[in-house]
């Protein structure tokens, strides 16, 4: 029946009527989905323990739909007053019967689910029907009366949804079970908090779409996502009534583990069948019952069955799980998957419209049907552990415990592996070789996918971006290792656009992620200096939109605080010291070798094309080349690869290695030379400096001569560029950074508290500026001079002397980390300093600190370093 009147109003309202009307019926089915906070679970869950609580159970549900259904919508309609953008395109007094819906849905909801609870499925399933026959009956009578219009397709599914929840009122006057005790409760609230997050984003998936493709792809891509949604709800309630019909049986002891599992793969079956066949009707019955205008549907249907088909079968054996103590492993796929789908969304809804938003679907059923199975069999594994370790502490007088049936995890794969496991051991790779097998697989996908229709490049993106995410989240060491290897290939002239800062946040999250799923849990960094990171970036974000005249809601500051702050918040949750952080460290310091012999290259190319200008103006050619990354981020990235590299240098075992260590010194050496940039110079000369201050005195002689005998080796431009740093007429760039520097140096003057308020720099600096050199005022481009070419006085003049104190706080909780480490012979700790150092002299010339990939990069480095117990010896250097 709802599929009738859903073809009827699809006809009748055309496309852009189905998409408000589309609209309308989403926004209560996602405010009900979010204020249900389980208790509908729980209604089922406890319903049918007595009559006694069944009707405290309606009680209950009558109060709290009431209040939390008509307090969400309330606020929906007063952050619908205040931002129109938040009703969705909905006219204000449409969505005053669009809110009045909410808290109607919601009772419909808990009553019938009580119902259910108490072993009336054919009841509750009679009156399911009420709701659609109404919402029939209307659209019928509408049409063939001439005034079908979104308000009166509307108003006939809130007059079908007033109608069931007074026939399940009706209904729950019937006595099923004795009298008994109330339900207490503290155990109902539990167990409804508990089943809250899987149901919430089980059902938010597919209802959240509209929302969001609303706002991002408009209303005719709304309209063809609500033809398929009915398909794709279909194979969805297919399993969801299998589930409602276990629960209870769960409960009750009726169903076991096994009989699960069969059930599992029973739906799963069923659900694939039932999906080729949708796959190949799609394309005959959408455009003939729907019409030409909604032909589109189909490639959206195509992109979501896959997912559908095996989150069929892992959401039937969700109601074991719960039965069985084994919610964790749900609750961390479904909020995984959950990421994924959202992060899909946003990605693929603006370029593929409805198909990104049904490969999103997809993508995320996957992923929680990947991990939810990884999930189950690593718990039922540690818990076949447990019977031997009880029974060789048990006491002698002990009473045996009963047997408790547990999901069986021997799959078919395991027999298989046993019995031939002669022949299979050989082809199973190593993790080692999964990773770059399953990244070469995702990026193979992802470039076949953009040879082809709209519909197969959404769906190889989103699987491409699946595969990666559950490769990295199912071995949290690799995420380490990946993320290393993306920081140096984010400042290359390749990786430049491929490897953003949105990138490494993603990395970021799927390593939190990663070390969940394995058990491992989150690292835990010292509280104070989780207090000071988040105190420091609370005052950034605070002043950048409290200080200031600038728009408050300019999405581009906001993203850059985000990715900004990003590292000091997830890195140090992520990485710790130890082998897994040493090895991405070393992939960190391999991929900076491999840019920076790149960035020779490329710049000797140049060299070699320009010679007859001047060396000076040569120099500004090469750095000014399109297309070319930022030369003041590559030079510290050297600095810091190389300040690594070289203190690890003497603790290498091994001829092959110890050379190769080596050569990756020089060749950082070189990069940081045909960087061109003067502040990675001085950095350079620093670091080695400091390096050479804790060794002999040979070293430093050694280290002299090497430095003086590769001078003379230097290109002309090179030379020239180190020139001006020591003397000669300074060039128009060096002229505009000292104005910056002044111009910073008089707003701290100014307000010397708090600043002119992060991010705000270039919208004070017009009133601020003297320009004292030889250049052109005009030609400055005022609005992208958002700091002042200086770490040290962007601080002072954008967060004044508060901004400056979290600053300096959390470099001297780095610095003493570092030392620590140093002074008790961990060679990370030298490295941190050398590091901190290279970045910190960089930081008087620019602002590279304050570039994502470098704070991360950086961030790995002092992580890396670990203080030895207080009982250890003091090594000293040589």
């Amino acid at each position: 029946m709802s599929f009738a009147a859903g073809v009827i109003a699809a006809r009748a309202l055309g496309v852009e009527g189905r998409a408000t009307f589309a609209v309308m019926i989403s926004v209560p089915s996602v405010l009900s989905i979010v204020t249900v906070l389980g208790v509908d679970n729980a209604n089922a869950r406890f319903a049918g323990t007595s009559h006694t609580a069944f009707r405290q159970i309606v009680r209950w549900s009558l109060v709290f739909s009431l209040i939390s259904g008509s307090a969400l919508a309330g606020l929906w309609l007063l952050l619908g007053h205040l931002w129109p953008a938040v009703l969705l395109g909905v006219p204000y007094r449409l969505a005053l019967l669009v809110a009045a819906l909410c808290p109607v849905s919601l009772l419909t909801t808990l009553l019938g689910m009580a119902e259910l609870g108490r072993g009336r499925v054919a009841t509750y399933n009679l009156l399911s029907v009420v709701p659609t026959a109404g919402y029939l009956v209307g659209v019928c009578g509408l049409f063939a009366a001439g005034s079908l219009t979104p308000t009166s397709c509307f108003l006939s599914v809130l007059a079908g949804q007033l109608a069931g929840a007074v026939m399940l009122l009706i209904a729950s006057t019937t006595r099923v079970h004795p009298d008994g005790e109330p339900v207490p409760a503290r155990t109902f609230g539990s167990f409804a908090i508990r089943s809250y997050l899987p149901n919430l984003i089980h059902y938010g998936m597919l209802r959240l779409d509209v929302p969001v493709i609303q706002t991002l792809a408009g209303a005719t891509a709304v309209a063809v996502y609500a033809v398929a949604l009915p398909l794709a709800e279909g194979l969805f309630l297919l399993s969801t009534t299998v589930a409602l019909v276990m629960f209870p049986a769960v409960t009750s002891g009726a169903v076991d583990g096994r009989a699960a599992a069969r059930i599992a793969r029973t739906v799963l079956a069923a659900a694939a069948a039932t999906a080729v066949v949708a796959a190949a009707a799609a394309p005959l019955l959408i455009p003939l019952v729907y019409g030409q205008p909604y032909s589109g549907a189909v490639p959206v249907i195509w992109a979501m069955l896959p997912g559908l088909v095996l989150f069929s079968a892992a959401r039937s054996v969700q109601p074991y799980l719960a039965a069985a103590g084994l919610l964790r492993p749900v609750i961390t796929a479904t909020v995984i998957g959950a990421m994924v789908n959202i992060a899909l969304l946003v990605t693929l809804v603006p370029h593929h419209a409805a198909v990104g938003a049904g490969a999103a679907d997809s993508a995320g059923y996957l992923v929680f049907a990947v991990l939810l199975a990884h999930g189950v069999r690593r718990a039922v594994r540690a818990h076949r552990c447990r019977p031997a370790q009880r029974a060789d502490g048990r006491a002698a007088g002990a009473p045996p415990r009963p047997p408790v049936v547990w999901l069986p995890v021997k799959t078919v794969g395991d027999r298989w592996r046993d019995a031939y496991a002669w022949r299979v051991k050989p082809l199973l790779p190593r993790r080692a070789l999964m990773v770059p097998v399953g990244i070469l697989t995702a990026a193979g996908a992802g470039c076949l996918a953009t040879a082809f229709s709209p519909a197969v490049s959404a769906a190889g993106a989103a699987g491409a971006a699946t595969l990666l995410v559950l490769v990295l989240a199912l071995i949290p060491e690799v995420g380490l290792c990946v993320l290393g290897a993306a920081i140096p290939l984010s400042q290359s002239d390749l990786g430049n656009s491929l490897i953003t800062p949105s990138v490494l946040v993603a990395l970021m999250l799927v390593c939190l992620l990663g070390r969940v799923i394995a058990g491992r849990g989150i690292a835990r960094p010292k509280p104070l200096g989780v207090l000071i990171a988040g105190g420091t970036v609370g005052y950034l974000v605070a002043t950048s939109v409290l200080i200031g005249d600038t728009d408050l809601l300019v999405a581009d500051k906001w993203q850059y605080l985000l990715l900004m702050c990003a590292p000091l918040v997830l890195l140090p949750l992520v990485a710790e010291p130890g082998r897994a952080l040493d090895r991405a460290l070393v992939v960190f310091c391999c991929g900076s070798v491999l840019v920076a012999l790149t960035d020779v290259v490329r710049i000797g190319s140049v060299f070699a094309a320009k010679s007859a200008l001047a060396p000076a103006d040569t120099a500004v050619a090469a750095i000014t080349q399109e297309g070319a990354a930022n030369h003041n981020a590559a030079g510290a990235l050297f600095v810091m690869a190389a300040a690594v590299l070289l203190r690890r240098y003497p603790t290498v075992r091994g001829r092959l290695l110890r050379l190769a260590t080596g050569a990756g010194v020089v060749v950082l050496a070189l990069g940081v030379a045909y960087s061109l940039s003067r502040a990675a110079y001085l950095a350079g000369i620093a670091v080695i400096v400091l390096y050479a201050a804790r060794r002999s005195l040979r070293g430093v002689l050694t280290l002299g001569v090497g430095a003086a005998c590769l001078l003379p080796l230097l290109p002309a431009a090179i030379a020239a560029r180190f020139d001006s740093i020591t003397g000669g007429a300074p060039d128009v760039n060096s002229a505009v950074r000292l104005d910056l520097w002044s111009s910073a140096l008089r707003m701290f003057e100014a307000h010397p508290a708090f600043g002119v308020g992060y991010l705000n720099f270039a919208y004070q600096l017009p009133a601020y500026y003297q320009p004292t050199g030889d250049y052109e005022v005009m030609l400055l481009q005022f609005p992208l001079l958002h700091f002042a070419h200086n770490t040290y006085l962007t601080v002072l003049s954008q967060t004044g002397l508060v901004g400056a104190l979290g600053i300096g706080s959390l470099v001297v909780f780095g610095v003493r980390r570092a030392w620590c480490a140093a002074r008790s012979g961990d060679p990370a700790g030298e490295a941190a300093l050398l590091a901190m150092v290279g970045a910190g002299v960089c930081s008087l010339f620019g602002e590279v600190l304050l570039v994502p990939p470098l704070l991360a990069g950086l961030m790995l480095i002092i992580l890396a370093a670990k203080s030895a117990p207080a009982d250890r010896p003091v090594p000293v250097a040589r």
